[in-house]
């Protein structure tokens, strides 16, 4: 390496090492990409390996959706080098698994035939997600909530504004400013409608209201906001079947509720 720099030296001379220098430092903190995911039966349990370009420093946070059953892995600061943002799996309770990039980091979403809860760590450049059975999954319907984000601030903060926006292929966005990134949040699908509780947050007046967003053309017909003890609730009203998805980028929340498309079958 440093014969190369010296020889690059007497090329382009020292008012141009400083940039080399910065081109050869660059290379060497290129953020981690997600390279392949597939699947396989490890002690009678389904695995889903994702084989990164790097290591990864931590296992990324996740949380499981009932309906449509789906296990999300958020990876900050994590590209991706597949082709595709589908990949087949259909192996067991395994059907497929989505890439999405939003802001700063890379969302596996792993659809599924049924809900069930997980375990993941990292091993070496991979991180293993090991499937719990599904006849002992029985605790992920019971659950009062699905865990998206734990809360970590110490007193009610209030949100900063709610937003509605139509999305890709008629999408309802609902658009949360959050006081900081440490607010707490539970998603849970209850009946026929999406609960979004804020923990330790307050709302303010202007806040407080029922949205109708019919005339957006989205699954979304009404969102309800109010105040519960510690924790704001918002109720989002879809009709007709529905899925949805959630992403957080620094102190925005964005829930996506779209129609829901037909199984595949193979």
């Amino acid at each position: 390496m440093r014969m190369w720099v010296k020889s690059m030296v007497r090329r382009v001379g020292f008012r141009g090492i400083g940039v080399l220098l910065l081109g050869v430092a660059s290379l060497s903190h290129a953020e981690p990409r997600i390279q392949s995911i597939s699947s396989s039966i490890q002690g009678g349990a389904e695995v889903v390996r994702i084989d990164l370009s790097e290591p990864l420093a931590a296992v990324p946070a996740g949380f499981v959706v009932q309906s449509p059953a789906r296990i999300a892995l958020d990876f900050p600061g994590v590209g991706s080098e597949l082709q595709r943002n589908a990949v087949e799996l259909n192996q067991g309770n395994l059907r497929m698994a989505h890439v999405v990039q939003a802001a700063d980091r890379t969302r596996v979403v792993l659809n599924l035939n049924q809900p069930t809860n997980y375990q993941a760590e990292v091993q070496g450049r991979s991180l293993l997600v090991s499937l719990a059975p599904v006849a002992s999954a029985a605790a992920v319907a019971a659950a009062p909530a699905s865990v998206f984000a734990e809360s970590r601030n110490d007193g009610a903060l209030p949100l900063r504004d709610i937003d509605f926006r139509r999305g890709v292929e008629n999408a309802g966005r609902v658009i949360v400013d959050l006081a900081n990134n440490q607010v707490g949040v539970d998603i849970r699908q209850q009946g026929q409608n999406l609960v979004v509780e804020f923990l330790r947050t307050s709302l303010p007046e202007g806040l407080r209201r029922r949205l109708d967003v019919t005339d957006f053309g989205t699954p979304v017909q009404t969102i309800s906001t109010v105040q519960s003890g510690d924790r704001v609730r918002m109720v989002i009203e879809p009709k007709g079947l529905w899925e949805h998805s959630a992403y957080q980028s620094d102190n925005q929340l964005v829930v996506e509720v779209r129609q829901q498309k037909p199984a595949l079958t193979s």
